[in-house]
């Protein structure tokens, strides 16, 4: 009888074991695919702007730096919702907007934020 509990107890904690590596594995798959899915649609909306592969190299940088301020700004705590969002649309307007235009251009700035938008409004539709 306790070497039969024993053994249902070393198979459970074998089998808890398993699902979590396989969890594991998953949640990094989903990263990865994460990862891959933004490279695919930047990709796409330099392509939809007509952006050439020297201007590419200049819009990764400023994209990089606005990914960096929207995490640390998602992140603080301190602020409302609500600020959040005016300070997203502030940094917008002044800084990130302003920079692709004089890198890439108006016309070139204005289809690749259009692009985005897209993408973004696509994303959130495939959601519901």
């Amino acid at each position: 009888m306790t070497i039969c509990a024993i053994c249902f107890s070393f198979t459970a904690a074998v089998a808890q074991d398993n699902a979590t590596k396989e969890k594991k594995a998953t949640t990094e798959t989903k990263k990865l695919s994460s990862a891959e899915k933004k490279e695919a649609d930047l990709l796409e909306a330099f392509k939809t702007a007509g952006i050439t592969a020297e201007e590419q190299v200049k819009v990764r940088v400023i994209v990089d730096e606005s990914t960096a301020f929207y995490k640390a700004l998602k992140a603080d705590a301190s602020l409302s919702e609500e600020d959040k969002k005016a300070k997203s649309k502030e940094y917008s307007n002044d800084v990130r907007n302003p920079k692709l235009n004089e890198v890439i251009g108006e016309a070139k700035s204005k289809a690749f934020r259009e692009a985005q938008k897209a993408q973004k409004e696509a994303a959130a539709a495939a959601k519901q």
